[in-house]
């Protein structure tokens, strides 16, 4: 499944990494929220857990990024803008660069 709106990037999210539920709060999740905002969030969470994080947790989000990039649309531009431009600023990216594609790689900022 595509995520096309906020609430079902967050189950995902949720769904993988069931303590991001406790950091980006479900009823913060409005008809209004952007999926720029959940990935800012995303973010954030991931830098600051990456350590805690299983092998399968790691393949499952890696694999929902590189299905993310590989569509121009506004779920690629807010995985690449709020998650892979920032991925090594928030010190994670040789945690996921093993299960990333090289599309997915080449959108993040050295």
């Amino acid at each position: 499944m595509r995520p096309q709106t906020a609430r079902e990037l967050w189950n995902l999210f949720t769904e993988i990494f069931p303590g991001f539920s406790a950091y980006c709060e479900e009823e913060e999740i409005q008809p209004d929220t952007t999926l720029h905002f959940v990935m800012r969030d995303f973010t954030t969470y991931f830098g600051s857990y990456r350590d805690t994080f299983t092998e399968s947790q790691l393949r499952k989000v890696g694999q929902f990024i590189n299905d993310a990039v590989a569509i121009d649309d506004n779920l690629e531009n807010a995985v690449s803008t709020c998650f892979l431009e920032h991925l090594r600023q928030v010190s994670s990216y040789k945690t996921l660069a093993p299960f990333l594609s090289r599309q997915a790689k080449d959108k993040t900022h050295a």
